[in-house]
């Protein structure tokens, strides 16, 4: 059997060809010229040849972490929902970021093909959302859709068009997700969508989300940060990772408990390739996970931009578990990376920030200055996040159990007295 190859296009250009042998083992030679901004900082161009070590774990970042969902697109392709080339060969087309793959052959009608987008009205979106909520054996994308996301949670990509949504096919890229929330969690997708109004009403770089109500059908919107609008409507693609594709980790390695990267892994890849200031808003990150109650703060939540320079992306994917009942074996109750051997909600002090921060080459003092504003300010930026005349009449069932919770969090942090 012939090897097989999936040429890498970037920026309207092929800069890369993924091989993969009869025997399943894959590897990434870059182009002779294949620009400055590398695939990933996993993979730099100095090094014109990667092998399976960092390529797999960066395509497999690329498609969902949902076994259910790979088995439907193997099922829907005729390939193995394990193998993530072949998988890509068929929704490489709209990944996370700029990057597309395609067959060798199609590099030119790839690049010259036009895009259309098909119009949704709000009852064609509401029945979507109903079947990825009951009826999730249908599959995340419809049909003449070739876009990818990652993720365990069940969600689909759209087009913002003037005067409403639309499906993207051909070359048009998609430019928000939908998502119904996290099945078992009462209003998830509203609790996410108020922490995230919670971090932009502190300042942080947060990816923008709306809340919708498409008939019966609830959904957070979320504003993808990787692509870019013009003023005169033409969407861009931006070129990003996630830390798990920097650091060449398995999306299945993602929490630490899995063996999966440390907040000073992760602080440490960032201040060496974007430095001290992208270091302090990942801090920020953390800390505002940790204070809010948001339990999935593992590397796939967390991404770089890859540009001319390298820069954190904006925060996204941060649900607070403060809203639900939690004992000690569930997860709920604790950061998904430990803060110098720390995680659980309540017991990470200033001595655990600051130690954490000094080896990572960042100033002690200002990680703690950090935390601290952040655990002065979110009662209060949360609290305005409720309170949006927008929202659904069942904000109180998450106000009524987030405030006091998170409040608490925060005046453990800032020294006060004791928590949940």
């Amino acid at each position: 059997m012939a090897d097989k190859q999936l040429s890498v296009l970037l920026d309207g250009r092929e800069v890369a060809v993924v091989t993969q042998a009869n025997t399943g083992r894959r590897e990434l030679k870059y182009a002779s010229d294949p620009s400055t901004v590398p695939l990933s900082l996993s993979m730099p161009i100095a090094q014109r040849t990667h092998g399976y070590r960092a390529i797999d774990p960066y395509l497999e970042g690329l498609l969902p972490d949902n076994s259910d969902e790979r088995v439907r697109l193997g099922r829907r392709f005729s390939v193995s929902p394990r193998n993530p080339f072949a998988l890509l060969t068929h929704v490489g087309l709209d990944c996370a970021g700029a990057v597309q793959f395609c067959d060798p052959g199609r590099v030119d009608e790839v690049l010259g093909r036009p895009g259309e987008l098909l119009p949704l009205d709000e009852a064609q979106i509401a029945r979507r959302l109903e079947r990825l909520r009951t009826n999730p054996e249908d599959g995340w994308t419809a049909w003449g859709e070739t876009w990818s996301l990652a993720g365990a949670q069940s969600k689909f990509a759209l087009a913002r068009m003037e005067g409403g949504w639309a499906a993207a096919t051909g070359s048009a890229p998609t430019t928000h997700i939908f998502k119904s929330g996290v099945s078992g969690f009462r209003l998830q997708a509203l609790n996410e969508h108020i922490c995230m109004k919670a971090a932009a009403n502190l300042g942080l770089p947060a990816a923008k989300t709306e809340y919708w109500q498409f008939g019966d059908e609830p959904a957070i919107v979320v504003e993808r940060y990787d692509r870019q609008i013009a003023s005169d409507g033409a969407v861009s693609r931006l070129h990003q990772e996630d830390l798990c594709q920097a650091l060449a980790v398995m999306p299945e390695n993602k929490y630490q408990s899995d063996g999966g990267p440390t907040a000073l892994d992760m602080l440490t890849l960032v201040g060496d390739n974007a430095g001290l200031d992208a270091q302090a808003q990942l801090l920020a990150y953390f800390a505002f996970n940790y204070l809010i109650g948001a339990p999935d703060s593992h590397a796939k939540n967390f991404s770089v931009m890859l540009g001319g320079i390298v820069t954190l992306a904006p925060l996204y994917d941060v649900a607070s578990s403060m809203p639900y009942d939690f004992n000690t074996r569930s997860g709920l109750n604790e950061l998904a990376v430990k803060i110098s051997g720390h995680n659980r909600f309540g017991t990470i002090r200033d001595e655990h920030w600051a130690e954490l921060a000094g080896k990572a080459g960042f100033q002690p003092d200002r990680a703690v200055e950090i935390v601290h504003h952040i655990a002065s300010t979110l009662p209060d930026a949360l609290s305005d996040a409720v309170s949006a005349p927008d929202l659904p009449p069942e904000k109180s069932e998450l106000a009524d159990r987030m405030l006091p919770r998170v409040a608490e969090l925060c005046a453990k942090a800032l020294g006060s007295a004791a928590i949940v």
